[in-house]
Order: C-alpha cells, then sequence, then structure tokens
C-alpha cells in the first residue's frame, strides 16, 4: 500500500490527465552525444565517481521531453542520482531508490544539499570541530587491512573521524564529499596513488622511493574545502518540488500513484559489480561492505527478466494515462563472448506480459557508450545503450 507520505507527495497529480499528446519537440537523439559534457554540467554530478551511471544530457533530455512541470518522475534504480538530480533541477518532483547504500547517499546529497556555498562552508566547519573531539576513538587495529594499505595512517584516522561525525549529523553532502576525494593519485586526494573508480593501488607506477611525496600524510580539511567549492561552482538553482530517496529493492518499490514517468536504467546483469567496484566507498559509509545483488551465474538472463518484471509490475498500475516508462538498458558481453540482449529481452517481457499490456513502444533509440565511460580495462564491457520508451495508452 501506498505510505500517507507518499501519498501527500503524489497527490497533486494523482487526478491529473495526461491523455492529450505532448507537444511537438525535437527528436531526442539529436540532444545528447558521446562528448563529455563535465564543463557545463551541474557540478552536483561530479560530488564523486559513479561507474556505468547514465549520459546527463540523456537523462535530462528524457525528463524535459516526456514529462512536464511538477510531473512525478520515479527512478527505482537511482544509481548516483543522475535522473532524479535533472528532474529536480527542472521542476519535476522525485522518487528514487536503490538498493546500493553508496548509491542512496550520493543521490541524497544532491536532492538535499546545503542551501549554498557559505551555508556548506559554514557546516564543514561545525562538523570539522566534532570530528576533532572523535580522533582518540580512531583505533586503526580494527579497521581491515585492505582499507589501511590505500592511507597514511593520520590520514586514515582524520577522515574516520570526520566519517563519524557526518553519519552523527546526518549529513549526507558532506559524507559524500568525503567519498568523492577518497582516492586517486592527484594531490588533492586523501589516499596513496590510486585509481579513481575502482580502487586499486598504483604504487607499482608511482613506487615509494620515486614519489615519496605520494605517501606522505594527506591535509584532510584543506580538501574538503576545496572539494565544497568544486562541488558548489555550478550548482542547480533551488529545487521547488518535493523529492524523497529511499534505500530498497527495487522489487519492493512503494507503489507510488500519479507518476508522469518512469525513468530508469536497470543493471546490466553481471557486467558492473557494484559492490566490488566501489568497496572503499561503500565501507567508509558503514564500515562494512554489503552483501552484493548482481544478476551473476548461468541463468542471468532469467535473472535480469525476473527482476525486470517485478519492477515493472509493481510501478506500471501508478503511472497516469498518457505517461511514459522509460528503460535504458544495455547488451552485456561478459562470460564467454556471447552478447546478451537485454533490450530484446525487455521488449519480449513488455510484450507477453499481460500487466503490461497499455503500453506501447513510442520510441526506440540506440546510443553508443565512449570508452571513457566503460570501466574495464582494455576498454572491455557495455559498449551500447538501447533507450526504450513505452507509453501508458
Amino acid at each position: 500500500m501506498t505510505s500517507p507520505e507518499l501519498d501527500r507527495l503524489v497527490t497533486a497529480s494523482a487526478t491529473r490527465s495526461r491523455s492529450r499528446p505532448l507537444p511537438s519537440r525535437p527528436r531526442l537523439k539529436g540532444l545528447w552525444s558521446s562528448e563529455s559534457t563535465v564543463a557545463s554540467d551541474w557540478t552536483f554530478h561530479q560530488t564523486a565517481p559513479y561507474i556505468g551511471r547514465m549520459k546527463t544530457s540523456m537523462a535530462r533530455s528524457l525528463v524535459q521531453e516526456r514529462t512536464r512541470l511538477g510531473d512525478l518522475v520515479v527512478d527505482p534504480f537511482c544509481g548516483c542520482g543522475v535522473v532524479a538530480l535533472e528532474a529536480a533541477a527542472n521542476g519535476r518532483r522525485v522518487v528514487a531508490g536503490d538498493w546500493n547504500r553508496y548509491a542512496v547517499l550520493l543521490t541524497r546529497a544532491k536532492l538535499f544539499p546545503p542551501v549554498g556555498l557559505l551555508a556548506a562552508e559554514r557546516r564543514l566547519r561545525y562538523l570539522w570541530k566534532l570530528s576533532r573531539k572523535r580522533l582518540s576513538d580512531q583505533d586503526l587495529r580494527t579497521v581491515p587491512q585492505w582499507v589501511r594499505k590505500y592511507f597514511h595512517p593520520e590520514t586514515l584516522r582524520s577522515a574516520l573521524a570526520f566519517r563519524d561525525a557526518c553519519v552523527d549529523q546526518g549529513d549526507d553532502f558532506l559524507l559524500a564529499c568525503l567519498l568523492g576525494i577518497l582516492h586517486h593519485q592527484r594531490p588533492g586526494f586523501l589516499s596513496y596513488p590510486s585509481s579513481h573508480l575502482v580502487p586499486y593501488l598504483r604504487d607499482h607506477k608511482f613506487p615509494r622511493c620515486s614519489f615519496p611525496e605520494m605517501y606522505e600524510e594527506r591535509d584532510v580539511l584543506v580538501r574538503l574545502e576545496a572539494k565544497v567549492r568544486r562541488t558548489f561552482r555550478r550548482p542547480p538553482s533551488a529545487y521547488t518540488e518535493s523529492r524523497r530517496v529511499i534505500h530498497i529493492d527495487a522489487r519492493e518499490f512503494p507503489r507510488v500513484r500519479g507518476i508522469g514517468a518512469v525513468i530508469t536504467s536497470p543493471p546490466y546483469m553481471n557486467e558492473l559489480d557494484y559492490v566490488r567496484d566501489n568497496r572503499l566507498r561503500l565501507w567508509f559509509i558503514e564500515r562494512s561492505l554489503p552483501e552484493g545483488l548482481e544478476l551473476v551465474g548461468r541463468n542471468r538472463e532469467q535473472a535480469f527478466t525476473s527482476l525486470l518484471r517485478a519492477v515493472c509490475i509493481r510501478l506500471a498500475p501508478g503511472i497516469v494515462q498518457g505517461g511514459y516508462f522509460v528503460l535504458v538498458v544495455g547488451d552485456v558481453t561478459r562470460g564467454g563472448g556471447r552478447i546478451s540482449c537485454t533490450s530484446t529481452l525487455t521488449q519480449d517481457l513488455f510484450a507477453s506480459e499481460s500487466a503490461l499490456d497499455t503500453f506501447t513502444i513510442d520510441r526506440i533509440y540506440s546510443d553508443t557508450i565512449p570508452d571513457i565511460r566503460r570501466s574495464r580495462r582494455e576498454c572491455r564491457g557495455t559498449k551500447a545503450e538501447t533507450v526504450l520508451i513505452y507509453r501508458k495508452l
């Protein structure tokens, strides 16, 4: 059943008719490209890295072209909050969720930030002062060796104390900023030289004997101050509509009503391992690692279809007449060289499932994923995405 909180969140659109067609707009495909949009995006998108994230330009186009101001946008696989941020920044109401606590933390940080840079800096100074009282509580012997190997002991002690202050005060934004500078080889980050996305030490490329400065203690506060300033370099305008982010398995997502559009990208079977690939940041969030929710094994296609069916059946009844179900899926290439076409599996599901027979395909777009967005060595992994846009009759 829909909770009272969600009832209040979506009441404004529960009776709104979407049966009349949307105004004629340019084709979506011309509104996003494979080129980087880092220089023009809201810098909240760059709070912390996240593997497999949707293109910001794609999310923006889908939100603007398939919804109106005040519509409710739902993303049950929100990842780092690309769709949620674009929807909120464009005057839509948002309900987003994910099973991954790192994803939920980043999305909350972007949707519930401080009101401005000055407020963020004041909050940082306050939490930093609180964290200094926790330095003596940091017993590094209780920290796993695989975590300790990334940091100078005093850097790790200071970062953990600040992490504890953020958790105690419920400050998702500043904790996300801390995770955003957790590991890299650049001087503005906290770790010994390591990769930026999937964490692994780069001590062979940067040996301690040749690069001693890269293994010295890092000033955590100075780097946090710089990170907060970078994050507020191009913030979106103040959000005007309601927002909610929940930590939940998508198969148990609330039965929201009055949805203008579900815009989401389900996991690409076992193409990514979100626990392994985010392990250091995930450990910092709870000082432990969660159980993974990976679609692996011989029956991965069956697992993908089962997951998608459960989510679609759960959310489809809440989409208003004329509303949209938008799915961004990718062909999977890992495992014996055999390609698993998730777009075909998705279309078969919508064609065969009686609970989805009120939806008709409105548009199908194919999009190539540039090498820079693929995290696997030698640019392996998903090479193309398909955007399936279904409309409720």
